[in-house]
C-alpha cells in the first residue's frame, strides 16, 4: 500500500511538471506584467560569452520565474498562505496592521554617502545652495503598523546620520507621519502628502504656501492598486483613492516633457494599471513647467516619481525644470548656468537617494 501511494505521488508530480513545462512552451510569452507594471524577462539568446560569464543562467532563471504559467495567481496564493502561517511578508512587502502594505525600501549606506557627496560637489560647483528633501519610505511613515519584532530602531539610524551631516537636508518624517499622507497599497505619498511636503518646503525655499482651502479636492480614482499590492500579491487589500488638489487656471501652464507638450494631469492614465501616472503622465527625462507671468524664479528639481504630484503646487511659485537622472544624460551644471536656474531642490525618496547609481552624474562638468 505504501509503495502504491509513493508511486502515485511520483506520477502526479511528473504529470504536473510535464504539464507546466508544456504550458511554458505553448502559452505566448508576456512582455509586460500589468499588475507589477514592469517589463518581464524574455527567452535569452545563447552566446558563448553569456555562458562563460553566467548571464545565460541568470537570465534563464529570471525567464522561468517571469513567464511561469498563471504566475500572478500563484504569487497571490503564496502571499495568503504566508499570512495564514503568520508570516506577514511576501516579496519584500509587509502586511501591516489595518491592511497597510509596507515595502521594506532597502538602503545602502555607502551609496547614500557617495550620492550625498555628489550633491555637495554640485552645490560647490554652481555656487548655489542645493536643498535636499529626502522623502520617507512607507516603512518610516507607517512604523506603528509594523510587526512588533520589526527592527525599526536600527533602520532609523540612517536618518540620524543623514541629518547630522547635511544642514541643507529637510527632515519631513514627522510632518508626513499623519493619516492619509501615504497610499496604503503603494510606496508614494498621496496628494495630501505632497501638499504637506509643499508646505514644509516653504520656509527653506522662501515662499508662502497656499492654504489648503485654496484648492478644490477632486477624487479621480477609488480603485488604485499600487506597486506594493501588485508586487506582494495581497490583492484583497483595500484599494486606494487618488485625489487631485485643483486650482483656478491649473490647465493654463505650458508643460513640455522631452520636447512634447503635455499637461499637469494626464487623465488617460486613470484607465491603466499605473494610475499614479495621472501626474505629469509618468516618467520623463526632463519636464519644463511655466506660465505667462514674467520674472518668476526658476527652480530646478532633481527628481524621482514623488516630484510628479508636488509639481502642481510648486508651479504656483516658480517656473520649474524637473530632471530624472535615470534618463537625463546632459550636464546638470551646464543646465543650471546656461538657463539661469535660481534654486536647486533634490526631491527624491530616501530609497532612491540611497540606492541609485546615476546621482554620480551630478559631478559631470
Amino acid at each position: 500500500m505504501k509503495n502504491v501511494f509513493e508511486k502515485g505521488i511520483v506520477i502526479v508530480s511528473a504529470l504536473l511538471i510535464t504539464a507546466l513545462a508544456a504550458l511554458i512552451i505553448i502559452i505566448p510569452d508576456k512582455e509586460i506584467s500589468q499588475k507589477e507594471n514592469r517589463t518581464l524577462q524574455q527567452l535569452p539568446t545563447f552566446t558563448l560569452e553569456k555562458l562563460k560569464n553566467g548571464d545565460l543562467t541568470e537570465q534563464t532563471a529570471r525567464y522561468l520565474v517571469d513567464q511561469f504559467p498563471f504566475r500572478d495567481s500563484f504569487v497571490s496564493l503564496k502571499a495568503y498562505c504566508e499570512l495564514a502561517l503568520l508570516k506577514r511578508e511576501n516579496n519584500g512587502v509587509i502586511y501591516g496592521k489595518g491592511g497597510v502594505l509596507i515595502p521594506r525600501g532597502e538602503i545602502e549606506n555607502e551609496r547614500l554617502e557617495a550620492n550625498l557627496n555628489s550633491i555637495s560637489k554640485l552645490s560647490s560647483a554652481v555656487d548655489r545652495a542645493v536643498v535636499i528633501a529626502p522623502l520617507p519610505r512607507t516603512v518610516d511613515v507607517y512604523k506603528n503598523q509594523l510587526p512588533k519584532a520589526y527592527p525599526y530602531k536600527e533602520e532609523a539610524k540612517i536618518w540620524q546620520k543623514l541629518f547630522s551631516s547635511n544642514a541643507k537636508a529637510l527632515d519631513l518624517r514627522d510632518a508626513l507621519e499623519v493619516e492619509g499622507s501615504y497610499y496604503k497599497t503603494d510606496h508614494h505619498y498621496t496628494t495630501k502628502g505632497a501638499y504637506i511636503t509643499y508646505c514644509a518646503l516653504g520656509d527653506i525655499l522662501g515662499y508662502t504656501p497656499k492654504s489648503e482651502d485654496f484648492f478644490k479636492k477632486e477624487t479621480v480614482a477609488n480603485d488604485f492598486c499600487g506597486t506594493a499590492m501588485r508586487t506582494s500579491g495581497f490583492y484583497l487589500a483595500k484599494k486606494d483613492e487618488i485625489k487631485l488638489y485643483r486650482y483656478e487656471n491649473d490647465t493654463e501652464y505650458t508643460v513640455i516633457a522631452d520636447k512634447k507638450e503635455i499637461s499637469l494631469y494626464d487623465f488617460e492614465k486613470l484607465n491603466t494599471v499605473d494610475k499614479y501616472a495621472v501626474f505629469l503622465g509618468g516618467n520623463h527625462a526632463r519636464v519644463d513647467i511655466s506660465n505667462r507671468e514674467q520674472g518668476r524664479e526658476k527652480l530646478l528639481i532633481i527628481r524621482d516619481s514623488f516630484a510628479d504630484s508636488i509639481a502642481p503646487f510648486l508651479a504656483l511659485h516658480y517656473d520649474l525644470t524637473l530632471i530624472d537622472l535615470r534618463y537625463y544624460t546632459d550636464s546638470v551644471k551646464q543646465l543650471i548656468e546656461t538657463e539661469s536656474i535660481d534654486k536647486v531642490l533634490v526631491l527624491q525618496s530616501i530609497t532612491e537617494l540611497a540606492t541609485a547609481k546615476n546621482i554620480s552624474a551630478l559631478q559631470m562638468p
